[in-house]
């Protein structure tokens, strides 16, 4: 068997991506805001991205922590223009990232977060993995609990 070949362009994506991604770890909980990634990093694109947090994902749980869930971000379709985005993307939230609001009490610190904004949310707890070709009843079955929430 031949050896696979990997252009340089490649080996650059590749080594971009762990750079991106050991400074994103570096930089959790920190509050530090950093410059954009796709200014400094000309080839990072959407797929890099995922692999970017694929890999940070991969950090996280050698630190300990587990993912619990996802969470998918831009479902508006009327702000994809603004921000070029196409689609929605996801990204995992994990046991350190997620709180139960009886937990905190009556107060959250805003310590180490860059820009804390409340956006909020509606969390579905899913008790089966929902097919693409579901209708719509097959689907709401999947779903196990409800609630609300904010990031």
């Amino acid at each position: 068997m031949g050896e696979a070949i990997v252009t340089a362009t490649e080996a650059t994506v590749t080594s971009d991506v762990q750079a991106i991604a050991s400074e994103a770890f570096a930089t959790l909980n920190t509050g530090r805001q950093v410059s954009p990634f796709s200014t400094r990093f000309p080839a990072f694109d959407l797929g890099a991205a995922y692999r970017v947090t694929a890999a940070v994902r991969q950090m996280r749980q050698v630190s300990g922590e587990q993912p619990v869930g996802r969470k998918i971000g831009f479902t508006n379709r009327t702000i994809w223009d603004e921000y070029q985005v196409y689609a929605p993307m996801w990204g995992y939230v994990y046991d350190q990232t997620t709180h139960e609001l009886a937990g905190i009490g009556e107060t959250f610190s805003l310590a180490g977060l860059a820009e804390p904004r409340i956006e909020p949310e509606v969390i579905f707890r899913l008790a089966a993995a929902p097919a693409p070709d579901m209708d719509e009843a097959a689907l709401l079955a999947c779903i196990d609990a409800v609630a609300h929430g904010f990031e």
